[in-house]
């Protein structure tokens, strides 16, 4: 592990600040519709599905955070534009 390389991911590129706010918006909009969704799913299930579906709503609710999280970085970062993963980007 000492010796291993470090390995830059060509994934990565920089956008700018306004944009990369633009998309997490759009994804945490997004994630709430599910978890409303989600939410009246569980509302309306009987006992056994219930469990997956917490599982499900408890997911929404994580990614939300996180997106919030991500955004709370990005809007106190001094710089104009932001390192963003392709992975981000579904």
């Amino acid at each position: 592990m000492k010796n291993s390389q470090i390995r830059i991911d060509p994934t990565i590129t920089r956008v700018p600040k306004a944009e990369a706010i633009e998309q997490i918006t759009r994804r945490i909009t997004a994630l709430k519709e599910q978890l409303d969704m989600a939410q009246a799913q569980l509302k309306a299930a009987v006992s056994p599905g219930k469990y997956a579906l917490n599982i499900q709503v408890g997911t929404f609710k994580k990614q939300i955070h996180a997106c919030k999280a991500q955004l709370d970085r990005i809007k106190k970062d001094p710089k104009a534009d932001v390192v963003w993963p392709d992975r981000l980007s579904a």
